[in-house]
């Protein structure tokens, strides 16, 4: 019986040994071939063990893609492996590529959401820049259940998706990526500002509406408050806001030329030529200096401005002053000119 066991004992060993040798390529790290870049190697979704192997071969970070394979399965870690985007400063053994990827350690991507945006053009810049699926972020963005859970009293996501720079891992699913943006816009809501509103009697999504006016007209900061009590004045006097930031938003791309009589005839909720009020929503993604000029406007009796042509504004109290305005600046135009 003794004899038997030990007879057992030395052939698990011995088979032990040879398959301990015949792995052993698999720890030994690769020399870094000269003119090496760091590496990144993108692992999609739902990929398995022989395509992540397959990828990471031909990216030259493993040198033999069976030893991968082998060592994912010695350590039962085929179902650990994580998708993302991975970088790799250096050639890696098999062992080493199999802990990396079941640790999950991928590189965070940076990208910047400028404010102006609208959101389509965000779910571009996503894509673009961390992998998430533009479809599905514009679908979330108007699941009306989705934006409720959020905090968002609105049936889109326009102008709520507050633009700043994120980390963000590549291929994060579209609703994590809204959520945190959303939340990102709705945490700068304090007590201080929602009893300022309250105390108005405008509501958040009004404010929102009005920070997208703000944001896209104004380019200078001292100005956007004064852009506020404009609209808002108008809007006192039941006047038309009559701004060109609501006929960019309804035509079918952006105009690299001045607005036509046309453009502004174009029947819409959102023209505020034809229409007395706020557009039914923003019309992009308000900064945080825009929220807080529409929160906080400046006290003024404005009701026209025209711009400068430098990013600035002059600012009118009277039809008469507007028109005097305009007609300064088309001669000083047309004297640089």
């Amino acid at each position: 019986m003794r004899i038997a066991t030990s007879h057992i004992v030395i052939a698990a060993a011995a088979t032990a040994l040879l398959l301990l040798l015949a792995l052993a390529p698999a720890f030994v790290t690769p020399g870094v071939p000269q003119g090496w870049q760091p590496r990144v190697v993108t692992v999609p979704r739902g990929a398995g063990g022989a395509r992540i192997a397959a990828l990471l071969a031909a990216a030259g970070v493993i040198d033999r893609p069976r030893y991968f394979r082998a060592v994912s399965s010695l350590r039962g870690a085929n179902s650990r492996l994580k998708a993302g985007r991975y970088r790799f400063a250096y050639p890696l053994s098999a062992w080493e590529a199999v802990g990396q990827l079941a640790s999950g350690a991928v590189v965070y991507n940076s990208v910047t959401v400028p404010e102006g945006f609208v959101m389509a053009r965000i779910a571009g810049v996503l894509q673009a820049a961390v992998g998430v699926d533009s479809a599905s972020f514009m679908s979330v963005c108007a699941d009306s259940a989705f934006l409720a859970s959020a905090g968002v009293p609105a049936s889109s996501a326009e102008g709520y998706l507050f633009p700043s720079t994120y980390e963000i891992e590549w291929a994060t699913p579209a609703d994590r990526v809204a959520k945190l943006m959303l939340g990102h816009c709705l945490e700068l809501f304090t007590p201080e500002w929602r009893s300022r509103m309250e105390a108005d009697g405008r509501s958040l999504h009004q404010v929102i509406t009005m920070a997208s006016l703000v944001e896209a007209e104004a380019q200078v900061d001292s100005e956007r408050v004064l852009v506020a009590s404009v609209f808002y004045n108008r809007l006192r006097l039941r006047r038309p806001l009559e701004s060109c930031a609501s006929i960019e938003y309804i035509l079918p791309r952006r105009k690299k030329t001045r607005l036509t009589y046309n453009d502004l005839k174009r029947p819409s909720p959102y023209n505020t030529y034809l229409n007395r009020g706020l557009p039914p929503g923003p019309v992009c993604s308000p900064g945080k200096r825009s929220l807080q000029a529409a929160v906080f406007p400046a006290k003024s009796d404005y009701l026209y401005f025209v711009s400068r042509g430098d990013g600035g504004h002059v600012f009118s109290r009277t039809l008469e002053e507007h028109i005097r305005a305009k007609n300064m600046i088309i001669r000083m135009r047309n004297r640089q000119e």
